[in-house]
């Protein structure tokens, strides 16, 4: 099942020909489950004059590294229709169209990104983990965004896809404060569990705090508001400790 799919509505992308979705457990996007990739690119649906799509995963390290996928691409991918990039990284943008660019989660944040600049559309998909977030991924995003795209991040659409919430994500008071020592503000991001000797942890209001630091307007980041933890219908990995992955996506028809 997606969960969202289509064109998106805000008015300076609208009929720009992209599509984006969160899938749930019915798709396991584990590294290991090859047939999954072919399901995939059946599920999205076709753009103008297109048989069919390449999709493009990065390894996913959590770290902050982000690829940047240009024309040559679909010329190096060739006949490989599903692309496993093993150079650590996670996050990809690109402007070229026919390629679906795939996140892997299973309690991070997945994040896409959508928008125009003067030479046409860009896309971008992030794994942002706590640690990815925590040592400057979305930075990074805006860096790509303005650097090697020449885009006006406050212009790029943002949604955010399931993933854990604040009352799930538990964790140890060292954890609070490594994002002290970064920042004493960050402490807003944490509250007390009910013992008083752990927290729980908002990554999703933590990251869209580094994206509106970063530029990105506020009145552009979409999220679903699902916690895949919850909801037995989408993989967790602290609820399940399995290698099941659900996907998220976004591609140029």
């Amino acid at each position: 099942m997606i969960y969202l799919c289509g064109g998106l509505k805000n008015l300076s992308v609208k009929n720009a020909g992209i599509v984006y979705g969160f899938m749930d457990g019915s798709l396991d996007f584990n590294p290991l489950n090859l047939t999954a990739r072919k399901e995939l690119l059946n599920v999205i649906p076709a753009g103008p004059n297109k048989t069919g799509y390449y999709s493009y995963e990065v390894e996913q390290s959590h770290g902050t590294h982000i690829a940047v996928l240009d024309e040559k691409f679909i010329e190096t991918a060739k006949y490989n229709r599903n692309v496993f990039d093993k150079n650590n990284a996670d996050g990809v943008f690109t402007g070229e169209s026919g390629i679906a660019l795939c996140i892997r989660t299973a309690d991070c944040v997945p994040v896409l990104f959508a928008g125009l600049n003067n030479r046409g559309r860009i896309i971008g998909a992030v794994h942002c983990g706590w640690k990815g977030a925590y040592g400057g991924i979305i930075k990074n995003a805006k860096n790509i965004l303005t650097d090697k795209f020449n885009a006006d991040v406050r212009d790029i659409l943002i949604m955010i896809g399931p993933s854990i919430c604040r009352k799930c994500y538990e964790v140890e008071e060292d954890f609070l404060n490594l994002f002290l020592a970064k920042d004493n503000l960050n402490r807003k991001f944490f509250q007390k569990t009910a013992n008083k000797n752990k927290f729980f942890f908002d990554l999703k209001g933590f990251i869209k705090n580094e994206l509106i630091l970063n530029g990105f307007s506020d009145k552009n980041i979409y999220d679903l508001n699902i916690c895949n933890f919850e909801d037995a219908g989408f993989f967790s990995y602290r609820r399940d400790k399995d290698l099941r992955r659900q996907v998220s996506f976004i591609a140029l028809l």
